[in-house]
């Protein structure tokens, strides 16, 4: 995509937008294709205030939804005029606005965080592959993807539903839940979260190696059957060298075999519980 066709995009969002300067709430939609539709590509999208879902179809373009809701523009109060500019207003900032930019088969959206918070519904070609990044403002949500998922937040939940890929989702204040369709035995999986449960599903059959551990208050709970074993994992810090500290962790593991073993999984809270879910 050349830069006259990035610049096109990014006015077509902006005008769009253009609602949100009267307070409503701005409503965007947006097709854009990969430079090679031929071959699997790559979605970035960072937020700082906003939800994210994306879902995959039998299609070639990616289709962007955007709904911003605006800030209300609020000029300056009567008797307390603007000394810094006499006689001007001051207005606040409105909602909307995304970037996109697409080069090589990797497609980066994003959007200011001055523009307030932006929620975006993703459609992808099944087997792209995705980065989400958001920090408040809504969850990040995952549905029929087959490529690689990579998902960070702060304040909300993410959730993967009919997952096949290989899938890194860790949040801080949130759960994480996720179900696969199938597992490809490859790349590993790991579900963290600091304040939240972790929430597995996966089929009958899934052949797994499980590392699973919870490092203050939880529980962990199974559908399956396994064959659990306790393992103490040591982490050592050692700054004594520049007059730091010394310090070692030792963390309470369980490690399990699912149907004979396979991909690697890892799931891990430090507030919450563990649940490993047999698909029905």
């Amino acid at each position: 995509m050349n830069i006259y066709k990035k610049i096109a995009l990014v006015v077509v969002f902006l005008f769009l937008a253009l609602p949100a300067l009267r307070g409503e709430e701005a409503a965007e939609r947006v097709a854009v294709p990969f430079s090679d539709p031929g071959k699997a590509g790559r979605l970035e999208v960072s937020l700082i205030n906003g939800a994210i879902t994306v879902i995959g179809y039998e299609g070639k373009e990616v289709i962007v939804e955007s709904k911003a809701q605006a800030q209300v523009v609020t000029p300056a109060a009567p008797e307390k005029p603007s000394s810094k500019y006499p006689g001007m207003k001051r207005l606040a900032a409105a909602g909307g606005g995304l970037r996109v930019d697409e080069a090589g088969n990797v497609m980066k959206i994003t959007s200011p965080p001055w523009k307030g918070d932006t929620s975006l519904a993703i459609r992808v070609p099944l087997n792209t592959s995705l980065e989400l990044h958001t920090v408040n403002g809504g969850d990040i949500r995952v549905e029929n993807v087959s490529g690689e998922i990579d998902a960070s937040h702060v304040n909300g939940d993410i959730v993967i539903a009919r997952g096949s890929g290989a899938v890194a989702a860790h949040t801080v204040n949130g759960k994480v839940v996720a179900s696969f369709s199938r597992l490809d035995g490859k790349k590993p999986l790991s579900l963290v979260t600091f304040n939240g449960d972790v929430d597995l599903t996966l089929p009958a059959a899934a052949k797994a190696n499980l590392k699973m551990s919870i490092n203050n208050e939880g529980e962990i709970y199974s559908d399956f059957e396994l064959a659990v074993q306790t393992e103490n994992v040591r982490s050592v810090e050692d700054e004594r060298y520049r007059h730091g500290r010394y310090r070692l962790n030792i963390e309470k593991t369980v490690v399990a075999a699912l149907n004979g073993g396979g991909q690697e999984i890892t799931l891990n809270t430090f507030n919450g519980d563990i649940l490993l879910r047999k698909a029905k």
